[in-house]
């Protein structure tokens, strides 16, 4: 007699035997009551979550912690381009004089925030480029198991992986609150009313976007204690569309016998 184990079956034992793991006493949140919510406060302004336990499930997968980091690398090498035309944008804005007597972007306020909007484009790309060119060192096993020895370990290493990201939302926001204090104090009436529209408009659109975002269900749960129903028969149907498939393509590529 001979058992024929497929790879895929080994690759679905080692993900369940993950799965089993459960998430270390020391990445659970602190019983005294002030560390407790500093805890949460950092959670969720870091990871929209309030604990750790999202990341956990992540993390024990078998690559789970090379391939969020090098999940992470890409989109922060496409960030740095992001943030570089942010910063020639700037650039452009403070070097050269209003075209127009009406929209004065020279003034005090919307000149003070465009210097904030650059003074935190650099910071933020030169992050952006010290974290792509040390990113690699972060990848490590030695470096999870290090971070795994405590929680605040941790909620310091995602802080360090989040502060590009921050940075380059405050030099954008700058940006956009200087554009939109120009329109403001225009001396044209036009010029108001369009700027008006336009972020009416912007604000509108990003509302909508966010609904169907992770990111307000989680609120939504969050102050409602609520969430979107969810069909228990989802995960079966799931499992069985995914093993019709396996059977539909026949036999695994590789196999390991056991006499």
């Amino acid at each position: 007699m001979s058992d024929i184990v497929s790879y895929d079956t080994l690759k679905d034992s080692q993900r369940l035997e993950a799965h089993k793991k459960p998430i270390p006493t020391r990445w659970r949140p602190p019983s005294c009551l002030v560390p407790r919510l500093i805890f949460h406060t950092l959670c969720f302004c870091l990871t929209f979550h309030t604990d750790l336990d999202f990341m956990w499930e992540i993390f024990r997968e078998p690559d789970g912690w090379e391939n969020f980091h090098t999940l992470y690398l890409t989109q922060i090498n496409q960030l740095s381009t992001v943030q570089g035309l942010v910063l020639t944008t700037v650039a452009v804005f403070i070097s050269t004089p209003p075209p127009l007597r009406q929209i004065n972007y020279a003034a005090d306020g919307p000149y003070t925030l465009l210097s904030e909007s650059l003074v935190f484009s650099l910071f933020g790309l030169l992050l952006q480029l010290f974290t792509s060119v040390v990113g690699q060192s972060y990848q490590k096993q030695n470096t999870f198991k290090a971070l795994k020895r405590n929680r605040w370990l941790f909620l310091c290493h995602i802080i360090v992986l989040s502060i590009p990201v921050y940075l380059f939302g405050i030099s954008l926001l700058m940006l956009i609150f200087a554009i939109s204090v120009t329109g403001f104090l225009s001396s044209s009436y036009s010029a108001q009313v369009f700027t008006a529209a336009t972020f009416a408009l912007l604000f509108a659109c990003l509302f909508v976007s966010i609904l169907p975002s992770p990111f307000f269900s989680r609120l939504h749960k969050i102050f409602w204690g609520k969430t979107g129903e969810v069909n228990e028969d989802d995960d079966d149907d799931e499992l069985d569309r995914e093993r019709s498939e396996k059977e539909a393509g026949g036999p695994a590529r590789g196999s390991f016998q056991d006499v």
